[in-house]
């Protein structure tokens, strides 16, 4: 099967490529639409090709590819994923803000309530995103850019198979009723992981007491109110651990960054700096507790490496990932019920550990998804057939 993936540039993208040319029945063309000339950020790949939007017609009307890999909706305008030769199969694999975050004139494919908490966000930072959503968005409505909605529509209507993060989600977009893809299985990871049979019995236990807040500077990860529920908490001589260097921007690091340091002090210590995949998993191996405080599906790759690391990991009840990973046997935490000094103080025993780490190996190892994205792409080609 001959695919074309249209890319952007991102961390995971280089472990993708990795992944899709390790299957021998693939034939891969990695593709990176660009409107400026800026140099890739991410994306060391020699292998990705860098071309003009004006390329893109030739490239969705040829006639010997098969299937066309969206990695997230938007890393092909919504015009041209609708122009995209009937022959040809549409896979997109999401990666959660591409369902949960669209911005008119696009629409949200899962609009989840109360995503942002109380005292989550200063003031100060409100008012800055009244100035930097709301006033564009009456902008727009007043341009009347329902062409533009019924594209990101008809785009989706064009796909033909679609994988969330969590199987889950599928049935979630689905009650869209313009979502008509069937669902295949597929999740990003890299083969430098840790995830490994040989290592399930080792290194139990992590190195040290840190406690993780989040895993990115997204609003929607509830920093502040995190802070807020650890302020009855006798941290001691623990740090708080809070990476802020993906996604967000300047004025809600810096927001989060005054709180952190005004409510732990020295013990605060924020990760600003992008840090490569090596030295973060050295990092996160202090790491005894992790709060990841969000709704929607989002720090899939650091929940899985701090229950590796033997982490008591905690969530909302209500997200996506406490009841997906709570449904596949995963020993996880509640926020709202078990995040409290004992919980923080005493730290999982080995059979729990383990058994974390067998469904890690089970669902997430690098071979374990090798074989689902085969299994998935062979079934695109027996459908196809």
């Amino acid at each position: 099967m001959k695919i074309i993936h249209f890319i952007t540039d991102d961390k995971f993208l280089n472990d993708a490529i990795e992944l899709f040319e390790e299957i021998d029945e693939l034939d891969n063309r990695f593709v990176y639409v660009s409107f400026d000339d800026h140099p890739f950020a991410f994306l060391q790949y020699d292998k990705v090709e860098r071309i003009d939007v004006s390329q893109v017609p030739s490239l969705i009307t040829d006639k010997t590819a098969d299937i066309i890999v969206l990695h997230n909706i938007y890393s092909l305008p919504s015009r041209y994923i609708k122009e995209i030769d009937k022959r040809m199969k549409v896979v997109w694999l999401s990666w959660g803000f591409d369902i949960y975050s669209n911005r008119y004139p696009q629409t949200k494919l899962i609009d989840l309530d109360k995503r942002i908490k109380p005292k989550t966000i200063s003031p100060r930072y409100r008012l800055w995103l009244m100035k930097k959503e709301w006033r564009p968005f009456l902008r727009k409505l007043l341009k009347r850019k329902e062409a533009a909605r019924q594209d990101f529509i008809n785009a989706v209507s064009r796909v033909d198979y679609f994988s969330g993060v969590f199987p889950t989600e599928y049935d979630m977009v689905k009650q869209q009723p313009f979502f008509l893809a069937k669902q295949i299985l597929f999740n990003y990871n890299t083969k430098k992981g840790v995830f490994t049979e040989s290592g399930i019995n080792r290194d139990l236990h992590p190195i040290g007491n840190t406690i993780q807040v989040g895993n990115s500077a997204n609003k929607l990860g509830n920093h502040r109110n995190t802070f807020w529920r650890l302020r009855h908490v006798e941290l001691g001589k623990r740090k708080v651990f809070t990476p802020l260097s993906y996604g967000g921007d300047p004025l809600y690091v810096s927001t989060v960054c005054k709180m952190g340091k005004r409510m732990f002090g020295d013990n605060f210590v924020p990760l600003i700096d992008f840090m490569p995949y090596d030295e973060y998993t050295k990092m996160t191996k202090s790491v005894s507790v992790a709060i990841h405080n969000i709704i929607q599906q989002a720090a899939v790759g650091n929940i899985l490496l701090n229950l590796w690391n033997g982490a008591k990991v905690f969530l909302p009840e209500e997200s996506i990932g406490y009841q997906y990973f709570k449904s596949l046997g995963f020993r996880i935490f509640s926020i709202e019920r078990e995040l409290n000094q004992e919980n923080i103080d005493t730290r999982l025993d080995d059979k729990d550990i383990i058994d974390n780490r067998t469904l890690i190996i089970r669902y997430y190892s690098f071979d374990a998804i090798k074989e689902k994205v085969r299994n998935s792409f062979m079934q695109i080609q027996t459908d196809m057939n």
